[in-house]
């Protein structure tokens, strides 16, 4: 019975007590950067970049991974969309282009806060393994450099956002599902998941989701929605944009890989993506809006004085 003294839940304690750990990092970073300025902040945001980088990849020599080699390599490739930013960011905050560093923001930020709030990968960690414990704490220290290092980024004048870089969201976001896409066709015979590679390519030819005993494979939907979400919004799947979201074989629903879940990305970025510029862009965002206003004031003008 010990091993279920400590576990996370949503809504139990422990739950509750990680998300207050990482709000109660982000206001002390704030702080501590705030205290000792920007070049101790460089350097702070690169070494925890830099750090999380190889914990990545050294994570593999922990013996309980080692244990379950080739199987566990997967895990240090590229799997999800955290994985991604967590070996891109140290390379995107020293060398990436205002639209990575746009990434690094708005989807590290937004992602590790999701994985905070649904910590599905620690959830997932067998209570009876002995090293739970290890294994929830990892999993909790390589996803809060994404919201902290992204936010203190931005807060610290590394980078200047501009909203009307957040079209460019939605095409980075289907670029990186893109890279995941090929990663796991390629990593998918180590994981020796059942029948594969038949729920890979389907009994048709094309590529379609994974059942549910696959869905590690399918963690940032990328070959469509986890079947787990299905009696949720199964409702909503014939009236996808057919062609460019869904297509059907013999009756049965497939979805596009990747491009599937561009509308709703598209439609996440301007909806959430002002919202989480507005701290940093409240002014640029008032007088852009002020400009538009003008400009459609001038044209109903010079319609009325034509007529």
């Amino acid at each position: 019975m010990a091993h279920f003294l400590f576990a996370v839940r949503i809504g139990n304690f422990y739950y509750f007590l990680f998300i207050f750990l990482l709000f109660a990092l982000v206001f002390f970073t704030l702080w501590l950067c705030h205290k000792f300025g920007k070049t101790f902040s460089y350097r702070f945001i690169s070494i925890v970049l830099w750090a999380n980088f190889a914990l990545h990849f050294l994570k593999q020599f922990l013996p309980h991974i080692m244990n379950q080699w080739p199987v566990s390599l997967t895990d240090s490739a590229l799997p999800n969309l955290c994985a991604v930013l967590i070996v891109a960011a140290p390379f995107i905050f020293h060398f990436g282009d205002v639209y990575t560093k746009d990434y690094l923001y708005y989807i590290g930020v937004l992602s590790g806060l999701l994985v905070y709030f649904v910590p599905t990968g620690a959830m997932r960690t067998d209570l009876e393994a002995g090293h739970y414990a290890f294994e929830v704490a990892r999993f909790y220290l390589c996803h809060w450099p994404l919201v902290v290092c992204g936010l203190l980024m931005v807060e610290q004048g590394f980078h200047k956002l501009d909203w009307k870089r957040l079209w460019a969201i939605p095409f980075l976001f289907c670029g990186v599902l893109a890279l995941i896409t090929v990663d796991q066709i390629l990593f998918g015979p180590l994981m020796k998941v059942p029948g594969y590679p038949h729920e890979w390519i389907g009994e048709h030819g094309v590529l379609n989701r994974l059942n549910f005993e696959s869905v590690y494979s399918n963690q940032s939907m990328q070959f469509g929605p986890q079947p787990g979400v299905d009696k949720m919004f199964g409702w909503l799947y014939p009236y996808l944009i057919p062609g460019l979201m869904t297509y059907r074989v013999e009756g049965a629903i497939y979805f596009t890989p990747v491009i599937w879940i561009f509308p709703f990305i598209a439609l996440g970025a301007a909806i959430i993506g002002p919202v989480m510029a507005l701290p940093f862009e409240s002014k640029a965002m008032k007088m852009d809006i002020l400009a538009w206003q003008q400009k459609r004031k001038l044209r109903a003008m010079h319609k009325r004085a034509g007529r």
